[in-house]
């Protein structure tokens, strides 16, 4: 027995003696994949990169001395010199001997010069360096679309989506890739070609196959602008959903939260306390994306990045009862993905736990926030502000409705940015403000009810670099504010609308505006209503009355085109005014400013008036229609009308200023007093000597009524034009009433007034002939004055606006000794009003009939002298 023992050991210790030399055989073949050279400056790129261009491509790189033995993919290396990209090596087999090896470059160069990277392979190093040419192209915007129609994962997938740019420079651009990221997978490419001059489209390509369901990003740069598209995919038929691996997946329930994270090991740390989920993130070489869902009943999620990051909120609800519901503490730029068909919900808490970190409202970011997608994000803030970024806000698309916010609906620090999607805000402070800043609108649509400003660039300080402007390119707006001296619009600097759809603005507050600049405003298209019902008050701090506008303007203002309606209905309020000059020079503009007067005491008072400007007012073209309670137009420089239609259909004084000039065009004024008042204000109540103003009349037509239809304290000079003037019945007042020289060398003018003892001929120095009639007995308004020459040829047909006793006419068909004759009464048959005024007028067109007429006189005009005053 003891030898079958000893056998039996002998041959198991034989046998594990073989099977341990037979494994440590098979331990000594695995062998590490090693190369003796790797040689960056022999490298190849399979593209060339330009510095603000998307840029994804292949650099292959040879190397020696392989020793045929596979690797795997290495980590991403970022670029230094230009930066902006990293190259990630792609998993392979070496060759025996020589051969190449494959980097992936990806990202947006930020400038040119050369790229480097420190790569390695094979226990070797090399610096890759890649050129990067100086762009060619520039534009000025480049326009989000919506997403491309739905990929499945697993699944090949092609499709194209087109993006509008704008002040395109004519460069030419090379072929520009980028690589998706969340589901990756994918790329999306334009060919090479050339920008247009001015505006144009860039279609991108998107092909390759998805990894996995979820929402496939986009970053695509061009012509130093830049733009996030994505792409939904879904999940295959033999596929599950799974996150993608570039996802930190966060799932909120009540007050606890669970997250998969497959970055632990790559420098994202997340940290969970109940339901309030606080990231880490360390890791500079990827974009990654943090997917939320679930509720938080009081939770919360906080991060921070040293690299710009993806928060994709997909049916997310967060309330924290002690801060903040999203609180981004990096600097670095945060692009928030909306899911298509998801509604997500953030709320704070009336108090914040005391911190040392900025947390100024319900979603916060140190760094700029960029809202993507087509789902819906509601906000609500009851500490502050309700979504506010202490560097740059920008929407491209998605639904964001504010709630509520007991300061700003939405506050960035820099600017604010729109180019599509919806914004709905209803705060108890501003509701868009731009700190220090500027806001453009591009498209989309805003809705904004506020308690003070609307949309602002409120910025004073002395930086020169900052410009706080309001530019509204496209979109639709409605801004309504009650709040005293509350503006739907306010700028610091410039604000411009262009836009070609409707921006509504509606004020109630005390002494408010529909749009405040600082700067010029200028109007090229869109159609702009603005209500005020706010009333003037006494400002006891500015010591001096705030009163409620449509526009107020510091410096100069330009209509140049677009539908521009402004009704303003409190006491002393105004249509428009103007520190600077104001030039309409296309569009239609309608103001009703029919307020009461303000009165604080006997030196503060405030009127309303349609249009009241410090510089020069010129009308160039155009419609402008008035109706004011006070003045319709009033300048302290000048007046000039070159061409346009000018309406002022109810005022007290009509135009009103120191020069006045109508030189084209159709003017037409209806006023209770002065219809056209040139005057120099020097003297308080006016004047009976020459102050020295003027009005020319050089060219169009000229309608106007009024007490004293015409009133100069200056001089008057006719030289071109049509001048038709409606005077009253009854004295002291005139239908011309002139203190200096009263020149008629041109033109056509026919007016009627009463038997005023300060009417005044034409000064007789007049170069064209010209009659002053006055008659004992008055022409009834619904009577005619027509004068023809002898052998019947009409001179003049005129239908009065009121009985009149005076006139003043001049025809340059008038000559030196010739004899006409002037009938009261007759008829005229066809025909119609010059300048199409309404029931008075001068005949044109027609027939005229002295049946039932009288005739007043049959004079010979001075065969010597230009001024012919008759008498009958």
């Amino acid at each position: 027995m003891k030898r079958r023992g000893i056998l039996v050991v002998g041959v198991m210790l034989t046998f594990i003696s073989i099977f341990q030399a037979c494994k440590s055989e098979e331990i000594t073949t695995v062998e590490t994949a090693t190369i003796t050279a790797l040689t960056c400056s022999s490298a190849t790129f399979s593209a060339t990169a330009t510095s603000g261009a998307s840029y994804t491509a292949t650099a292959s790189v040879p190397y020696t001395g392989g020793n045929g033995v596979a690797y795997e993919a290495g980590t991403a290396v970022a670029s230094t010199g230009v930066t902006g990209l990293t190259a990630t090596l792609s998993a392979g087999t070496l060759a025996t001997g020589s051969g190449n090896a494959s980097f992936v470059i990806t990202g947006t160069p930020t400038s040119a010069g050369t790229a480097t990277f420190a790569i390695s392979l094979g226990g070797q190093s090399c610096t890759l360096s890649l050129p990067v040419a100086v762009s060619k192209s520039s534009i000025s915007t480049l326009i989000c679309t919506l997403a491309p129609a739905t990929g499945t994962n697993g699944t090949a997938y092609t499709g194209t989506v087109t993006m509008a740019y704008t002040d395109g420079n004519g460069g030419t651009y090379d072929v520009s890739t980028a690589t998706s990221t969340g589901v990756e997978g994918l790329t999306a490419t334009v060919a090479a070609g050339t920008l247009t001059n001015g505006a144009g489209n860039l279609t991108y390509t998107i092909s390759g196959t998805p990894t996995s369901s979820g929402t496939a990003t986009f970053n695509l740069s061009l012509g130093g602008q830049s733009c996030t598209v994505t792409l939904a995919i879904a999940v295959g038929t033999t596929s599950t959903t799974t996150a993608a691996k570039d996802t930190v997946v966060i799932a909120y329930s009540g007050t606890s939260a669970t997250v998969n994270n497959p970055y632990q090991s790559s420098g994202v740390s997340v940290s969970v306390s109940g339901a309030d989920v606080t990231v880490t993130s360390t890791n500079t070489t990827k974009e990654i994306v943090y997917l939320l869902s679930g509720t938080a009943s009081k939770g919360s999620f906080k991060i921070y990045s040293e690299y710009r990051y993806n928060i994709t909120l997909k049916g997310v609800s967060i309330t924290n009862s002690a801060g903040p519901a999203i609180n981004s503490q990096s600097s670095k730029k945060g692009t928030i993905n909306i899911l298509a068909g998801t509604s997500n919900t953030l709320i704070d808490g009336a108090t914040y736990a005391t911190s040392k970190e900025d947390q100024k409202g319900t979603f916060f970011s140190e760094g700029q926030l960029s809202f993507m997608g087509t789902g819906t994000l509601n906000v609500t803030g009851n500490n502050k502000h309700a979504i506010v970024a202490d560097d740059y806000i920008a929407v491209s698309e998605a639904t964001i409705v504010v709630k509520s916010a007991i300061k700003d609906g939405i506050h960035a620090n820099d600017y604010f940015l729109m180019d599509n999607g919806t914004l709905t805000v209803t705060s108890s402070s501003d509701g868009i403000v731009a700190e220090e800043g500027y806001v453009t609108i591009n498209g989309g649509t805003i809705t904004v009810n506020s308690v003070d400003d609307g949309i602002a660039a409120p910025y004073e300080g002395t930086d020169a670099t900052i410009t706080p402007y309001v530019l509204v390119k496209g979109g639709k707006l409605a801004v309504t504010t009650t709040g005293d001296k509350g503006n739907a619009i306010k700028s610091e600097s410039y604000t411009t609308i262009g836009t070609s759809e409707s921006v509504t603005l509606t004020v109630s507050g005390k002494g408010s505006k529909g749009i405040k600049t600082g700067g010029d405003f200028t109007l090229t298209a869109g159609t702009v209503k603005i209500t005020t019902s706010g009333a003037a008050y006494y400002d006891t701090e500015d010591s001096d009355i705030a009163a409620p506008a449509g526009i107020n303007c510091d410096k100069n203002l330009a209509i140049k085109g677009g539908n521009l309606t402004i009704t303003s209905t409190g006491s002393g309020a105004k249509g428009i005014t103007v520190d600077g000059t104001a030039t309409v020079s296309g569009g239609t503009t309608n103001i009703s400013a029919t307020g009461t007067k303000f009165t604080y005491n006997s030196t503060n008072t405030s009127e309303a008036k349609g249009i009241k400007s410090d510089g020069a007012f010129t009308m160039n073209n155009g419609e402008l229609n008035i109706a004011a309670t006070d003045d319709g137009i009033k300048s302290e420089t000048s007046i000039t009308v070159n061409d346009g239609t000018l309406n002022i259909t109810k005022s007290t004084e009509g135009i009103e200023s120191k020069i006045i000039t109508f030189a084209g065009g159709i003017t037409n004024v209806t006023s209770s007093n002065d219809g056209i008042n040139a005057s120099m204000g020097t003297v308080s109540g006016g004047t009976e000597s020459n102050d020295g103003s003027h009005i020319y009349i050089k060219g169009g037509i000229l309608i106007v009524t009024g007490s004293d239809a015409i009133d100069s304290n200056g001089n008057i000079t006719i030289t071109g034009g049509t001048a038709i003037v409606g005077g009253p019945t009854n004295q002291p007042e005139e239908g011309i009433d002139i203190n200096g020289n009263f020149l008629v060398n041109g033109g056509f003018l026919i007016a009627g007034g009463s038997n005023a003892r300060m009417t005044k001929a034409m000064t007789a120095t007049s170069t064209q002939v010209s009659m002053y009639l006055t008659s004992s007995t008055q022409l009834a308004a619904s009577s005619v004055l027509h004068i023809e020459d002898a052998s019947g040829k009409e001179m003049l047909t005129f239908k009065p606006k009121n009985a009149n006793y005076y006139f003043h006419f001049s025809n340059p068909s008038l000559t030196k000794n010739t004899q006409y004759k002037i009938y009261f009464g007759g008829s005229y048959t066809g025909g119609s009003f010059v300048g199409s005024s309404s029931g008075w007028g001068l005949y044109t067109g027609g027939t005229y009939s002295n049946a039932g007429g009288t005739l007043k006189s049959s004079p010979t005009t001075s065969g010597t002298n230009t001024v012919n005053t008759i008498s009958f």
